[in-house]
């Protein structure tokens, strides 16, 4: 096949050398592995929230035993810690919140006045925003609680009644389960598997810079004097560009897995076959762009105007579900987009029948980009 001769070259140009191997291939892969491993870590560590509860009373208590059931934090409970010690800490870094509890939060609820407790944080982010919402609710169910204390007269007779309330509060009678929706870690936080996709996209877009180099030095023009037809080139460079890049992918993937211990739960040639046919829609990119940009000037501003923002738009770096509806839709014409959702729903249990239609579309792209970038490679088009 004379398109094999196209990609053993363009192989041989991108790694063929012992400075080509380290340079485009060993230590990109690399380098994007420990970020990708790093950044892993970061999202696997949970808040450390200090809890200073200094109210005697049960309505305290409760908040605090709330807090501690709280799986997204790490609760760490220090009676002996006052306004300015709780603020040092996490001023200094050395807790990532802190909430402490009036004295008076107890007498205060039960004598009608609405108290809260009161957090301190550096800055507002998603984590803390929900500790500061859930704090709110309870207060908000405390305070119906003691009212509705306050109008009954047993109460007055026997204060532990108080107790036995609070405790079947704690303990409900009805629970839901969520049974039907099998949900990963991908979509509500795709920062990992974002930037996997980003560096892809742009490892593999290098191949663009060999096929200007082919049309500068009208490399090219003298391949379409052989009987070559223009499909062949594309998918030439096609071929070359995928092998590479699925040397790259194998080299990040084995580190993620065995050096970081990182795997989103999902096994290792499953997530590398979903990559891989995301790696071809990048690809089919790639050959598509390169039909239609005419330097190395323009080259350098794909990145800018295509790459960065298309994975901006497909939901890479922050759930997709917080973006206007306009954006969500646009989201479904990028690759990122369809990638994300089939890892996701791997990591929820989906078994591959069921991500058919992800890894379907991906190959759909793969192919229309292909075809696409074969019509418009021009090799007598001047810089």
């Amino acid at each position: 096949m004379l398109s094999l001769h196209i990609a053993a070259h363009l192989i041989r140009r991108t790694m063929g050398s012992r400075r080509g191997l380290i340079m485009n291939v060993l230590l990109p892969a690399i380098i994007l592995s420990i970020m990708a491993g790093l950044l892993s870590g970061l999202m696997g560590s949970k808040p450390v929230i200090v809890v200073n509860n200094a109210d005697t009373g049960s309505l305290g208590a409760y908040l605090a035993a709330a807090l501690e059931k709280e799986p997204l934090f790490v609760i760490q409970k220090d009676a002996n810690l006052k306004d300015g010690d709780l603020k040092a800490l996490v001023s200094d870094g050395r807790a990532d919140a802190a909430v402490y509890v009036p004295a008076d939060f107890s007498s205060q609820m039960l004598n009608g006045t609405h108290s809260k407790a009161i957090v301190y944080q550096m800055n507002e982010q998603l984590w803390n925003a929900s500790l500061s919402a859930m704090l709110a609710v309870e207060s908000d169910r405390l305070y119906a609680t003691a009212e509705l204390m306050r109008g009954n007269e047993a109460y007055a007779a026997d204060p532990s009644l108080l107790t036995a309330l609070l405790e079947a509060q704690a303990a409900p009678t009805i629970t839901a389960i969520q049974s039907e929706m099998k949900l990963g870690q991908v979509v509500s936080n795709p920062m990992m598997i974002g930037l996997i996709l980003m560096f892809l996209l742009l490892l593999v877009s290098q191949s663009i810079g060999f096929v200007m180099e082919d049309r500068e030095t009208r490399t090219m023009a003298r391949m379409y004097t052989a009987p070559l037809r223009a499909f062949d080139i594309a998918f030439g460079n096609f071929m070359g560009s995928m092998l590479v890049g699925t040397i790259q992918l194998i080299i990040v993937l084995s580190l993620l897995y065995y050096a970081f211990g990182y795997s989103l739960g999902i096994p290792f040639g499953s997530l590398l076959l979903v990559l891989e046919c995301y790696l071809l829609a990048a690809v089919g990119l790639t050959s598509a762009i390169a039909g239609l940009v005419r330097n190395s000037t323009q080259l350098s501003q794909i990145n800018n105007l295509l790459i960065i923002p298309s994975c901006l738009v497909s939901g890479c770096f922050f759930p997709l579900s917080i973006m206007p509806d306009f954006m969500q839709k646009l989201a479904n014409f990028t690759p990122q987009k369809w990638a994300i959702q089939a890892i996701d729903r791997l990591g929820g249990g989906y078994s591959f029948s069921e991500i058919g239609l992800q890894l379907l579309i991906l190959l759909l792209f793969a192919a229309v980009l292909i075809t696409f970038g074969s019509v418009v490679l021009r090799p007598n088009r001047t810089s």
